[in-house]
């Protein structure tokens, strides 16, 4: 089963992918067989790919497996692992329409990285079984020389000059005796000036130790041969990584007579596992740090920093990011993160700082604070203002506000996680209160908003194990205090029903729990006499499967949809939220009582009754008798709707008192409070 966190991998293009493949890899390089057979071999390899991207439970082990077999069917250059990374990595993220940081794109690089270990570990595999042909030739052509000694010379001469590995045979000493063109062209010399020279100066290493170290161990007897990565100084002054495997040949009695070092060139190699490293660690639009990258580093700042010394972290999200993605095409959304990056580093530039894309519309700015360092105020001020400048991107001015949250604090107080949380709550709070707003994180407030944070994030778990319930509270009628009904409600030890719908609004999870709220309403009610209440969220009203989660919900539990009244988010009709609208002619349509809740007695409210199938209104018991003109205006308002045929509902009557007032003005039923508690 395809993992839902995963974009899917373009499995519809297998064969132009494969095709791809083919030509890029025959084009980089010779490979000893037909384009069919490559193209029928290269097929098999990206259904291995797109099996391994697509699986539920994904594991680099395909990568290795299909790096290796590149080796087996005689890809054998690293031309041809270039080229096959390259087109790999641009097919199969060219559907990707998010940051490079999703998952697709994770398990693409992960899969691509272990493909070139496994071609590696092949490669060097490869290489050594033709250098042990080469030198157990060389060995056979030594112990065959009484006997043809002008062949075994020719044979051996063409095998030592016409090898791709470079080979060099030295005296016990160090000294090169003889070496091949390959050797030559590996470090950019002449193959006339290796003979006579001393390994220490052919194999001038750039700080992996004494070259001559691992020739000791053999002549000593502590190993047989050697294999061993060095960063060489060719002759023209470039760098090479190198492969070298160094054994010993011995003469007819027994004794240590040569070395034999075979050289393989990795360089090529070498730099593309850097590269894709790189990519691991860095954003490939912007080039800035990623999330892990800069997790990383401000873990270090923090561990490196004086405990006294302050640290600034700042959170931006972009506003209305995704509205030029949308006007003007993802090329001018992807040119317009591009020169926030730049604007961003500018800013700091002055500063110890870190600019890092943690997101796709996300950014970071760490700053080890310095003497001259900005207060907060001002720098999250210069970075705004900077931003907000319009950016001509072929033709088109284009700017980006941004939310910013923001945490100064000393580096002792807290490990990195607690300050990018600090960070991130911050900008939270600032997207609450409005676009372009910044917010400083407050210790003294963080208590409250992180257990919130828990309470929303524990709501999934706390219905599945059945800790989060439905309950009932009576619906009861003012004029003679008797029950009509009742109103489903959410039960929980840890919070009561309206902070569970506002904490459920919040994480988007209030639409899974509508259809099931519902059901089990619907079931735990059918046998009570009256009608069942059921107030909706903003979300769940404009919710586009709310008509079929309502006739499930009544089919299983057997209710007539008349006895069913359903409350709709009066905010979601007004603004025409998603399939508010629809759901509420609907839900009239099929027989349900169709109510309003969240009603505050407005003129929009009441033009909103008139002109819909509106029954019912539930008010707030914040309206009351606080004053007599909220009074007087309260008992208008009631008069108004009845006017206008739909019954009132109050929540939360506070005392019987309040009751009598409520009925005096005319509201049908009360819900909660004095009456039970919601």
């Amino acid at each position: 089963m395809p993992d839902p966190r995963v974009t899917a991998p373009p499995v519809h293009r297998r064969k132009e992918l494969a095709r791809a493949w083919t030509r890029s890899t025959t084009s980089a390089t010779y490979i000893p067989r037909s384009i069919d057979d490559v193209e029928v071999v290269l097929l098999e390899l990206v259904d291995e790919v797109l099996a391994s991207l697509g699986a539920e439970k994904f594991s680099v082990s395909a990568g290795t497996r299909i790096g290796a077999r590149l080796v087996s069917e005689g890809f054998v250059d690293p031309h041809a692992l270039a080229a096959t990374i390259n087109v790999l990595s641009h097919e199969l993220l060219a559907d990707l329409t998010s940051t490079p940081d999703t998952e697709l794109a994770r398990r693409t690089v992960a899969l691509l990285g272990a493909m070139s270990s496994g071609y590696a570990d092949e490669l060097r595999a490869y290489t050594l079984a033709r250098q042990e042909e080469v030198k157990q030739a060389l060995f056979n052509a030594v112990l065959r020389a009484e006997h043809d000694l002008r062949g075994i010379e020719n044979r051996f001469h063409e095998v030592f000059t016409s090898s791709a590995t470079g080979i060099a045979i030295t005296d016990l000493d160090g000294m090169c005796i003889e070496a091949n063109p390959a050797l030559a062209a590996i470090l950019a010399t002449n193959p006339d000036r290796l003979p006579g020279r001393m390994l220490t100066d052919i194999f001038r290493d750039e700080g992996a130790g004494d070259v001559m170290a691992a020739y000791r161990r053999i002549l000593d007897g502590e190993k047989s041969r050697v294999q061993e990565h060095r960063r060489l100084r060719k002759d023209d002054g470039e760098a090479a990584w190198v492969l070298l495997a160094i054994s010993m040949l011995k003469d007819g009695a027994g004794d240590p007579a040569y070395f034999v070092t075979m050289v393989q060139d990795v360089t090529e190699l070498h730099l593309l596992q850097d590269r894709l490293g790189h990519q691991l660690l860095y954003d490939a639009l912007t080039g800035l740090a990623n999330r892990q990258c800069f997790h990383t580093k401000l873990e270090s700042m923090l561990e490196r920093a004086d405990p006294l010394a302050t640290i600034t972290l700042c959170c931006l999200n972009l506003d209305a990011f995704a509205l030029v993605n949308n006007s003007f095409g993802h090329s001018v959304g992807d040119r317009l993160l591009q020169v926030v990056s730049r604007r961003l580093e500018a800013v700091v530039s002055e500063e110890n700082a870190l600019v890092a894309r943690i997101a796709g519309d996300e950014f970071a700015v760490l700053i080890k604070d310095s003497p001259t360092t900005p207060d907060l105020g001002d720098l999250i001020g210069t970075l705004t203002e900077e931003l907000a400048n319009p950016e001509y991107i072929d033709g088109i001015g284009v700017a980006a506000g941004a939310s910013v949250g923001a945490v100064r604090r000393p580096a002792g107080e807290g490990n990195a996680i607690e300050l990018f949380r600090a960070a991130d709550t911050a900008l939270r709070k600032a997207k609450a209160t409005g676009r372009r707003q910044w917010a400083e994180f407050h210790e003294d407030e963080d208590g409250p908003a992180l257990e919130l944070d828990r309470l929303a994030a524990s709501l999934p778990s706390a219905w599945e194990v059945g800790e989060l319930t439905v309950d009932f509270t009576p619906v009861v009628r003012l004029s003679d205090r008797e029950p009509v009904g009742a109103r489903a409600v959410l039960t929980w030890s840890e919070a009561d029903h309206a902070t569970c719908l506002r904490l459920a609004e919040r994480t988007g999870w209030s639409v899974h729990i509508g259809p099931l709220l519902l059901l089990e309403a619907c079931k735990g009610f059918a046998g009570s006499p009256g009608s069942l209440r059921v107030q909706l969220t903003r979300n769940q009203s404009g919710d586009a499967d709310l008509v079929a989660a309502v006739r499930t919900a009544l089919e299983e539990s057997g209710l007539a949809a008349g006895r069913l009244e359903l409350s709709l988010d009066v905010g979601a009709l007004l603004d025409d939220f998603a399939d508010a609208r629809d759901n509420l002619e609907v839900l009239a349509d099929i027989g349900v009582c169709v109510g309003l809740c969240g009603v505050t007695g407005g003129p929009l409210d009441l033009d909103l009754v008139s002109t819909t199938g509106v029954r019912s209104v539930t008010l707030s018991g914040a309206l009351g008798a606080g004053s007599p003109v909220l009074a007087e205006e309260t008992a208008r308002t009631v008069r108004m709707f009845n006017s206008l045929g739909a019954a009132c509902s109050v929540l939360d009557v506070p005392a019987l008192e309040s009751a009598d007032w409520w009925a005096s003005i005319g509201v049908a039923t009360a819900q909660g409070g004095v009456f039970g508690e919601s």
